[in-house]
């Protein structure tokens, strides 16, 4: 009897697409270099600026020179110092409400995992709805009812965000709480923080890191956007927002004010996404290929 062998069809297994190594390098290095030089420019900031923000002494509307090394605005500030007190800002904010979005995001997600059917059904719906709801909106609403002010955006926006975060921890607690260790855990009488601390959490932040890392970018929008509308931080806090708000009068005059707090702004956003990429990479190794 001999044997049967198939016909060579040509085609081989289904698998998931892989990423060339070099392409996941570069949005690496790309998202690193936007993203760690502005955030050295606001670091900077702390310690020493070429003006102080409140200095009118420059002159309306100059080009750039060697005093000032991107021009003066309106009011004869130094755009330069404002720029500077603006990545400090976005830094502030992106940190900031990424901050809260994953405490009161992880927090919401995880009772909704371990609680009773009926609190996890209404904890869904109410997420549902706050994910429906334009997050802009609700940070309009928040910062109208409390004040503008930098405290406020960053209650906003970190509010705004925590349903996409408290969705995912759910889906993600939900499948850990179904394994097999779980159950054993459960059996050999270990209560239900415990196995949040021990079992979930520790499985489950993973997962979450790209999420929070792409709202980073998001909450610098959204702040801008507030900023632009005059619901964002006041001065001294330079905001590229305002900026770009004041400077679109001049814009054919003085077009610097303008235009560089847009590149920053757009930069900036462009690295923590770029960042967030590589991130997503790195932690899910069907994405890796070999060589």
């Amino acid at each position: 009897m001999t044997a049967t062998t198939l016909p060579d069809t040509g085609t081989v297994p289904a698998t998931r697409p892989t990423r060339p190594r070099r392409r996941r390098s570069v949005n690496l290095a790309v998202g690193g270099i936007l993203f760690g030089a502005i955030a050295v420019i606001g670091l900077i900031s702390l310690l020493w600026t070429p003006f102080t923000f409140d200095d009118t002494s420059g002159g309306r509307l100059q080009p750039p020179s060697a005093e000032h090394w991107a021009g003066t605005d309106r009011l004869g500030r130094d755009l330069f110092t404002q720029l500077m007190i603006g990545a400090r800002l976005a830094l502030t904010v992106g940190f900031g409400s990424v901050l809260i979005a994953a405490i009161v995001g992880i927090g919401l997600g995880l009772l909704a995992a371990v609680a009773r059917r009926w609190v996890d059904d209404a904890l869904t719906s109410l997420l549902d709805i706050a994910i429906a709801f334009p997050t802009l909106l609700l940070a309009m609403l928040i910062v109208a009812w409390r004040g503008a002010s930098v405290e406020s955006a960053i209650l906003a926006i970190g509010l705004a965000g925590s349903a996409v975060i408290a969705r995912l921890t759910r889906i993600a607690a939900t499948r850990v709480l179904a394994m097999d260790y779980v159950t054993a855990a459960r059996t050999s009488g270990t209560g239900r923080l415990g196995i949040v601390f021990r079992h979930v959490l520790r499985n489950v932040w993973p997962t979450l890191i790209v999420p929070l890392a792409l709202q980073f970018g998001g909450a610098v929008g959204a702040e801008a956007s507030l900023s632009y509308l005059g619901l964002g931080s006041p001065p001294p806090n330079a905001s590229w927002g305002r900026m770009l708000e004041e400077a679109q009068s001049t814009v054919l005059v003085a077009p610097t004010a303008a235009i560089l707090p847009g590149v920053l702004l757009v930069a900036f956003i462009i690295g923590a996404n770029l960042l967030a990429d590589g991130l997503r990479d790195i932690a899910d190794p069907t994405t890796r290929s070999i060589g």
